[in-house]
């Protein structure tokens, strides 16, 4: 089956604590590995302010994924997210061939487990 590459970018709820957006980044992980998805990337940005409010929230916790997945992948994520309570807002991007290109080397070939998040705050 053909893996295209996305990024994604996911806001969770700013009342989470940083157990449960570590959990709620396990899960989403999971999802995407779940449904024939490889995880090349995770960034986790920290709690930012939002530039306006979105869902009743000026503040929310954005998380960066950089994956390879089948097609059917994306509406497997896209279905978790409608009852999956701290996800809030997020917007999966194909890359073009362009983007997959500028990539680093490592994302490009190494796989990460999602114990390995980076956290920047």
């Amino acid at each position: 089956m053909i893996s295209n590459f996305y990024e994604k970018m996911v806001l969770l709820l700013p009342t989470l604590s940083e157990e449960e957006v570590k959990d709620a980044i396990n899960k989403i992980s999971s999802v995407i590995t779940d449904n024939g998805g490889e995880i090349l990337k995770i960034d986790n940005w920290g709690k930012k302010k939002l530039a306006y409010r979105l869902n009743k929230q000026s503040m929310g916790y954005y998380v960066l994924f950089i994956f390879k997945a089948p097609s059917k992948t994306i509406k497997a994520i896209e279905e978790f997210y409608k009852v999956y309570d701290p996800v809030f807002k997020y917007m999966v991007i194909k890359l073009s061939k362009e983007q997959i290109a500028a990539l680093p080397p490592e994302i490009k070939g190494i796989p990460i487990e999602p114990a390995e998040i980076s956290t920047k705050g």
